[in-house]
């Protein structure tokens, strides 16, 4: 029993670690001028403070210990490169925060620590058996393990690690203090979620009118060009020129990776353990959860290849190498069975992906050390040609959150880079996932309209759109009495007095989430369909469809019981969201109006 107390307070600690370490900025907030002054290459800098190479370094490795204890496995590159995003966020954030901080004079008190470490453990805490009494979390059985003297060091760790964080804590909780829920935005919540209705139609669609002349002329589209020209206007824009030094594994790549894995296949063929090769081998991402065990599986659960092989197979085989589009696969067949009718094979697998050997990528990444340090000296296009590279540009684009280059996808910092650079500037190296690329400012584009040519073709195609919807508008207000009187009669009585492309139809049950089976996203069809009285029929609707006429079939009515109990929840969900929110738009202003600068592509480029 003592042991298994012993082991119980190492996972309290895990989880005690991983909870708070959820709400960090940069090591708890701490007091970074000490780290910042000694000599050392700078990796960025946020309103002129500066974050030294050897200090982000800690940063990253701390982060990574706790990443790789919580998973229980190594990072992947791509998780390292995660990582070390977010603990650059987290400086920017400690960076910008801590002067709001001192400004509002935030405090932290013996019981605000208390009241976060001891009062309001996570949810993991709370839900596991051992502190509960009767299924319910029993704070006295957490307590009494928090008293254990043997936790004292660990515990006394914790409460500085909770201190530092609670000042940014309390900053979240003022911003978002003003945020409220009233009754009826619980209510429209609970309706959105559960209420539902169904509807038949009557759709002039615009698809009537397809072979109708228009008669547009040049002057229509520019004359639409200019009612319409603000929802061309676009902001400042940069246009790139870029060299790639790929990374795509070589022949000789490949060709070790067969090598490596047939011999994988000898050693288990010989009688080696498969499920110690999967672990020491395998590099599909849930090998550290399964082993390399996939389980029973049918054929269509795996891509053609694989279930080949694995069906061929007979129990005990091993076969392979099998290629995929996921790479090359050894499989162990371990079953065969029907189950319901269905043939299942139970199997175990190992994986090794195709990918650059550290020699190509060695190669790689000093090929575009060489050319950024030449393009930077001499001129892009002389290194370039020196080098016999090819240059190629982006398409222009402009500044964004999500580090995305037309044609290149996501680069992390090189968007940063090229707002912030001159024309003809060059970079260093950024890591992409085709290799590693350099870039010029080829121009910048200021903020302004889309010329007309631009956009001719768009500007005629949906004023095309909008003459045929006028004549689908025109085409209900003129049948729109013959709705009307209707009454509860169908509307396929109208189709039958006229087959010129009218369409009839009805829907299944729908919600107010936003989607209308046949119809599709409508707003206007939405509102209708849960405020119109039953077997009224509205007014001709405006949607993309065309011109729409609806009348409620069925709108089970508000049920106040489910309303009660789900009400708290709804609350909470929207409390949460919209505290969220408050604190994602005061943050997100707060960084916008910043000056950061990240030169992190100098150092890490793999």
């Amino acid at each position: 029993m003592m042991v298994k107390m012993i082991d119980i307070a190492k996972w309290v600690l895990v989880i005690l670690i991983l909870s708070f370490v959820g709400l960090m900025v940069v090591e708890w907030g701490a007091d970074l001028s000490g780290l910042l002054q000694r000599r050392d290459p700078i990796v960025g800098e946020v309103n002129g403070v500066e974050l030294k190479y050897s200090d982000y370094e800690v940063m990253v490795r701390n982060a990574r210990a706790r990443a790789e204890a919580n998973l229980d496995r190594g990072l992947t590159e791509e998780e390292i490169r995660q990582l070390r995003d977010n603990v650059w966020e987290e400086f920017i954030q400690q960076v910008l925060l801590e002067p709001v901080i001192d400004e509002l004079n935030i405090q932290v008190t013996k019981a605000d620590v208390f009241n976060l470490f001891v009062n309001n453990p996570p949810p993991e805490i709370r839900e596991n058996p051992n502190f509960q009494t009767n299924g319910q979390f029993d704070v006295e059985k957490y307590k009494d393990l928090l008293r254990d003297p043997r936790l004292a060091p660990q515990l006394a760790y914790q409460e500085e690690l909770i201190r530092s964080q609670l000042p940014y804590i309390k900053l979240r909780n003022i911003i978002t203090s003003s945020v409220m829920v009233t009754e009826e935005e619980i209510r429209e919540e609970f309706m959105r979620q559960n209420s539902k209705a169904k509807i038949e139609y009557l759709l002039v669609p615009v698809s009537k009118y397809r072979d109708t002349p228009l008669n547009i002329t040049d002057a229509d589209v520019q004359a639409f060009y200019e009612a319409h020209k603000e929802e061309f206007k676009q902001p400042e824009r940069r246009r790139l020129n870029y060299v790639l030094f790929s990374t795509t594994p070589t022949a000789q790549d490949t060709a070790q990776i067969y090598e490596q894995i047939e011999e994988i296949k000898r050693r288990a063929l010989e009688g080696e353990d498969f499920t110690q090769l999967a672990l020491e081998y395998s590099e599909d991402p849930s090998v550290t959860r399964n082993q390399g065990d996939l389980g029973y599986f049918e054929r269509k659960d795996m891509v053609k290849e694989f279930a080949d092989a694995a069906f061929a197979a007979k129990p005990g085989d091993i076969v392979g190498p099998v290629k995929t589009q996921f790479g090359l696969h050894i499989i162990k067949v371990d079953d065969h069975r029907v189950e319901d009718g269905k043939e299942k094979v139970k199997a175990s697998h190992i994986l090794l992906k195709f990918s650059p050997s550290r020699a190509t990528l060695d190669e790689a990444r000093e090929k575009a050390q060489r050319f950024a340090e030449e393009a930077q000296d001499e001129g892009f296009s002389i290194a370039a040609d020196r080098m016999g590279v090819e240059v190629k540009q982006t398409s222009p684009f402009a500044k964004s959150n999500n580090d995305f280059i037309p044609g290149l996808g996501a680069i992390p910092g090189a968007v940063s880079w090229a707002f912030n650079a001159d024309k003809n500037a060059v970079s260093y190296p950024y890591k992409a996932t085709q290799g590693y690329i350099i870039f010029e400012v080829a121009e910048i584009l200021p903020e302004g309209y889309r010329p007309f040519e631009e956009v001719k073709t768009l500007c005629k195609t949906r004023l095309e759109i909008e003459r045929r919807k006028e004549l689908a508008r025109q085409y209900a207000e003129k049948i729109r009495p013959l709705v009307e009187q209707l009454g509860d009669r169908p509307f396929q009585e109208i189709v039958q007095s006229d087959t010129s492309g009218l369409i009839v139809d009805s829907t299944d049950y729908f919600t107010m989430e936003g989607f209308v089976p046949k119809i599709g996203r409508e707003p206007a069809v939405l509102a209708a369909a849960f405020t119109l009285p039953l077997n009224t029929i509205s007014p001709p609707l405006d949607i993309k469809k065309g011109i729409i006429f609806i009348r409620v079939k069925d709108r089970p009515e508000f049920n106040q019981e489910l309303y009660e109990q789900q009400r708290l929840s709804i609350r909470n969900q929207l409390l949460q969201r919209k505290r969220q929110t408050a604190w994602d738009q005061w943050y997100n202003a707060l960084k916008e109006k910043a000056d950061i600068r990240d030169y992190r592509n100098r150092y890490y480029l793999g």
